[in-house]
């Protein structure tokens, strides 16, 4: 149904070739898989992906990644939102450990395994990307203690020998192979050189690569009509492989993989940095991916990155910088699966350290500092870019002059992917104009056109809803990424876009709210943002939200204008973090709300007679698959348009400026103490 919606706004060219490459890709994934059992001969190849400088180690990172090695170890496996899974040393590949669902081991296709029964399959997909097994042998380097390497090296060998290829579940999407894959290359890296008595276990290794590299390759997830995260992962895989692989035609792939992934690069992420899938979860994820092949490109002598990747992988990494608050943490905006290519210092910190319902994937203030030791962007502290060798801050490999602009103006705009931060004090707004994913043909927009997060003293106080879930259950899935989820107006009952509620629509939007690009300007009140999106054009409405700073004042407003004709029902819903209550008054003309909390907190809504407003229960998902209790605040009324409805945002300010918006230097101070106790930030 999806592939029908995207080929009709499609032209007949275009479609042409998409035909004829499902052809050609058909006859090929015959040939490529009559080769699997008999891939060829290749040979490990190591490179120097991993250049550790272990003195600039914390003794906290170190603690962390021993605990975790210690949990893997005992057969407790740590999850991010499933929490830490007793499966033991000889794992089910094949189960949700969840629902107790396991799927059989046949032959299957990637929809084959989204059953809806209650089970989600990227359980037993994460479990099988391996990701915790270059975290064994960092214990190893970092201990000497042969015990992670044996547990390492025994995981991956039950792995292969229980997942033979091409069956069961864990050979069903090249993605899941291809991030396998990498992980495998990466524990290889970290055990080499590897002893003589090893050598048998290398070769069938080795050999379990090449055939991830030739199921990659069958499978390749590659569209004439759209490419996104896992094209982006199976190209980033495959050039991993033939990097760390020697063998027949392995050098002409390192120049076709490379050139691939450069021409994502331009594709898939706008030239202010953000990822074009409209999602700050999968913004981490492809920042990763594409870190990770900067990272392999290094390794090739002679051969450097070009400087329009590392340009645009510069403005990634600004782009994370400007929307994270001073503790390093993004907003959840659009989906967000957990998804990572390497498990990072901050996921290490959460899993050992937080419990379940206080993670959020999002909080990721090792990976934007291993920004500011690649690029000079941002803050964050540097345990992740040790494994790198890159620990001096005063050489940075990819360094720009920093330009400043000399203005004090208070906004930030990032204009191609909709998303401005105004400042005022200790306050923080996000507005968010982001444009469907993919051009309108992604699978991981929410309907949250013109919504808004806004922090004060560095903590959210209004934020979006999250993800959720996928698979597991429909009615949840859609739940999170509705218009009513969001910190946005609802009209007359109707989504932005729209959601096909069935099965088999969990990965399909409607492309019916265009965004205009965020306007910013300053009139004799103070500085103001104003987007506007035509999401309700089949009830004869725009909406317009103008977002305002004033001058002398610690306050925003905010003006949601709708245009169009007749009267309409409007709906105002305001979601309050996690642990924040509220209380609602009557107010002259409007509502008065008053946020408990550390700090006095309040919006008074104005709009027409006869508004009403209740606070109830609401749900928030700041790791995949974990929900937890909150509130939101609920206004609604009728109209005859055209109509305005306001809102003040007021907040009590601090005198110590080290807890409200700091500059960067303080920054840095905050992320770094953060990342030692990151669940009391």
């Amino acid at each position: 149904m999806r592939f029908i919606r995207i080929l009709k706004r499609e032209s007949p060219l275009l479609v042409a070739r998409e035909v004829l490459w499902r052809a050609r890709r058909e006859w090929e994934k015959r040939r490529i898989l009559s080769r699997l059992e008999h891939p060829g001969h290749v040979e490990f190849r190591n490179v120097p992906y991993y250049n550790s400088d272990l003195l600039a180690l914390s003794e906290h990172s170190r603690a962390l990644i021993v605990a975790f090695a210690d949990e893997i170890r005992a057969g407790r496996y740590p999850f991010l939102g499933y929490g830490t899974a007793e499966l033991g040393t000889r794992p089910k590949w094949n189960l949700d450990f969840l629902s107790g669902a396991e799927w059989p081991y046949v032959r299957l296709e990637g929809r084959e395994c989204i059953r809806h029964d209650g089970s989600d399959v990227k359980v037993p997909y994460e479990l099988s990307r391996l990701q915790f097994l270059p975290v064994l042998c960092k214990a190893h380097v970092l201990t000497g203690d042969d015990s992670y390497r044996r547990a390492a090296k025994d995981l991956l060998s039950h792995w292969i020998h229980s997942n033979p290829i091409p069956v069961g579940v864990n050979w069903t999407i090249a993605m899941e192979a291809a991030l396998r894959a990498m992980s495998i290359c990466f524990l290889l890296n970290l055990l080499s050189p590897l002893r003589r008595e090893e050598e048998p276990w290398l070769a069938t290794v080795t050999r379990s690569l090449a055939q991830h590299l030739h199921y990659i390759e069958a499978n390749i997830e590659f569209s004439h009509l759209l490419t996104s995260n896992h094209y982006l992962s199976d190209i980033i895989g495959l050039y991993c492989l033939s990097m760390f692989l020697d063998g027949e035609g392995m050098a002409a792939r390192r120049s076709e993989y490379r050139r691939r992934i450069e021409v994502e690069m331009a594709r898939q992420v706008y030239k202010d940095g953000g990822d074009y899938e409209a999602s700050t979860g999968y913004q981490i994820l492809v920042t990763q991916l594409f870190t990770t092949a900067l990272l392999l490109m290094r390794t090739e002598r002679g051969v450097p990155a070009r400087p329009a990747f590392v340009e645009r992988l510069r403005m990634m990494f600004r782009f994370l910088g400007t929307v994270a608050s001073a503790s390093g943490e993004l907003p959840q905006v659009g989906d967000c699966d957990d998804g990572r290519t390497e498990l990072l210092v901050d996921d290490l910190e959460q899993m050992i350290s937080c419990p379940v319902a206080k993670r959020n994937s999002l909080r990721v203030p090792h990976l934007l500092g291993l920004g500011q030791r690649l690029f000079g962007e941002g803050a964050g502290p540097g345990a992740d870019a040790a494994w790198y060798g890159f620990t001096d801050t005063t050489r940075i490999p990819y360094s720009q002059s920093q330009i400043s602009s000399g203005s004090a103006c208070p906004i930030k705009v990032l204009p191609k992917s909709g998303i401005s931060v105004l400042r005022h004090g200790s306050a923080e707004l996000l507005f968010f104009a982001i444009p469907n994913g993919i051009f309108g043909k992604g699978s991981h927009t929410h309907n949250d056109k013109l919504s808004f997060v806004l922090r004060v003293g560095g903590q959210e106080v209004l934020c979006d809803s999250g993800t959720g879930c996928y698979t597991r259950d429909t009615a949840t899935r859609n739940r999170f990424r509705s218009t009513a989820a969001h910190n946005t107006l609802l009209i007359d009952g109707a989504e932005q876009n729209r959601i096909d509620v069935g099965p088999l629509g969990l990965f399909t939007l409607g492309n019916e709210a265009a965004v205009s690009q965020i306007q910013e300007g300053r009139e004799a009140r103070g500085h103001f943002l104003r987007a506007s999106h035509t999401g309700y054009r089949s009830l004869g409405v725009t909406h317009t939200r103008t977002i305002r700073v004033l001058d002398g004042e610690r306050a925003f407003v905010i003006e949601d204008d709708l245009e169009g004709d007749g009267g309409h029902d409007f709906e105002l819903n305001l979601q309050l973090a996690p642990n924040r209550t509220a209380e609602l008054a009557p107010a002259e003309n409007g509502i008065l709300c008053r946020v408990l909390g550390d700090r006095q907190v309040q919006f008074t809504v104005f709009g027409p007679a006869g508004l009403q407003g209740t606070i109830q229960q609401s749900l928030i998902s700041t790791t995949y698959s974990v929900t937890v209790p909150a509130v939101k605040v609920r206004i609604w009324g009728r109209t005859e348009l055209p109509a305005r409805i306001a809102t003040r945002i007021s907040w009590t300010e601090v005198t110590d400026m080290t807890v409200g918006q700091p500059d960067s230097s303080n920054k840095a101070k905050i992320r770094d103490a953060v990342a030692e106790g990151v669940c009391q930030a």
